[in-house]
């Protein structure tokens, strides 16, 4: 449910880079699926639901993959329901100039429910 927002509240409405979902990361050195990956930019998106990541076990996981991308380079950025549910137009904002900050060479668009200004209005 959160991995679907993301993609309707944050990522299609404000025009952000398509990400591939659930895509296996490339040199892991075991498979390691992520929640968005951007090609070419080194940016992951995972979406941390309670589901999944509410113990102890699965935040140490969470983290060592984390650690293992950005000693390739790349980078992770963890989203939780408030900032896909509660303020996406803000979420989109900021991943906008995460994504700017990779060389993403996008524009953040709008959405009906911010008009640009980063907050639903």
């Amino acid at each position: 449910m959160l991995e679907h927002a993301y993609l309707t509240r944050v990522e299609r409405p404000h025009g952000l880079s398509v990400g591939h979902r659930q895509a296996e990361r490339p040199g892991a050195a075991r498979p390691v699926f992520q929640d968005v990956g951007y090609d070419g930019l080194a940016l992951v998106v995972e979406l941390d639901g309670r589901l999944h990541h509410d113990s102890a076990g699965a935040r140490d996981r969470d983290l060592e993959r984390d650690l293992e991308l950005v000693a390739d380079g790349g980078v992770t950025v963890r989203l939780g329901w408030g900032q896909v549910f509660d303020r996406p137009c803000r979420t989109a904002e900021r991943l906008a100039l995460v994504l700017g900050a990779r060389e993403w060479t996008g524009r953040l668009q709008p959405c009906p429910d911010c008009g640009g200004s980063g907050e639903p209005g």
